[in-house]
Formats: C-alpha cells, sequence, structure tokens
C-alpha cells in the first residue's frame, strides 16, 4: 500500500482494508462475490472531500493498493461521513442515499445491483460479526475529528 498524503486519508485506507480483512477472514459468500465484482478493477473514492485511489489486482486472493486519488481523477464514489453512518447503522439504505444524492457512485446499472447486493450482505453480517460493528464504530468516533 502506497501511503496517502493527509491523515484523513491514512485513516480512510486503514478503515478500508480492515473491512477487507474482516470480510476476507470470513471467506463466505459475501467475499466471494467481492472477489467477483472487485478483481482487475480501481475506483476513487472520496469522503468529505477526502479521496483515495484504490487498485484491487487478483482473483479470489485480492491484493489491494491504496494511494493519493490524482487531482484531476474521476470520483467513482463520493459521499460524506454523515450518509455513511446511516448506511452503516441501518437508518438508511444505500439505495435512499443513493437516490437522494447523498451518496453518488459511478458504476453501470450491473455493477450498480452487484455492489448494492455486497452492501446489503456486509450489513448483515455485522450482526455475526462483531468486528463489522466494532469497525462501524471506530468510523463515527474517529472520522469526524
Amino acid at each position: 500500500m502506497t501511503t496517502p498524503a493527509s491523515p484523513r486519508a491514512d485513516l480512510l485506507s486503514e478503515m478500508l482494508l480492515e473491512l477487507i480483512e474482516i470480510l476476507r477472514d470470513r471467506q463466505g459468500d459475501t467475499w466471494a462475490a467481492i472477489a467477483r465484482i472487485a478483481a482487475g478493477k480501481s475506483a476513487t473514492i472520496a469522503i468529505d472531500g477526502t479521496r483515495i485511489y484504490v487498485q484491487v489486482e487478483g482473483e479470489q486472493d485480492l491484493q489491494i493498493t491504496i494511494s493519493d486519488a490524482k487531482p484531476d481523477a474521476i470520483n467513482d464514489f463520493e459521499g460524506n461521513g454523515r450518509a455513511l453512518r446511516n448506511v452503516m447503522f441501518g437508518k438508511s439504505t444505500l439505495e435512499k442515499s443513493v437516490a437522494s444524492g447523498k451518496i453518488f457512485i459511478r458504476a453501470s446499472f450491473g455493477d450498480l445491483l452487484k455492489i448494492r447486493a455486497v452492501v446489503n450482505s456486509v450489513l448483515a453480517e455485522t450482526d455475526l460479526e462483531p468486528r463489522l460493528l466494532n469497525l462501524w464504530h471506530r468510523f463515527d468516533r474517529e472520522w469526524e475529528k
């Protein structure tokens, strides 16, 4: 992983990698879906103006590289901490957040459906995997600092 330049980019990168490791450890249907969807892809992610570039290589054993997003790169995922919190804690859905413009995802319709399925699966696993709930609480505590 290339180290992003700002503390918030570092935090976002750490949390994304932690999420991936939790799901990889579980090796369930959610991980299999992530591996199918993400393999060979890249995305620029922006949350509250903090931008990172994520590149995924490999198949089942994904290798993830996170670096600073280029200034002129188009965001593939964009949102704010409040919208993400609302989805994480079940106060809103991904669909509602996208429809209201609080979260933006640049993807084909087919990929949007796959992303929706993965997000719903990850959220459903929160009840079974305390590390996910701990990660959501960490985001809640640390993101707005």
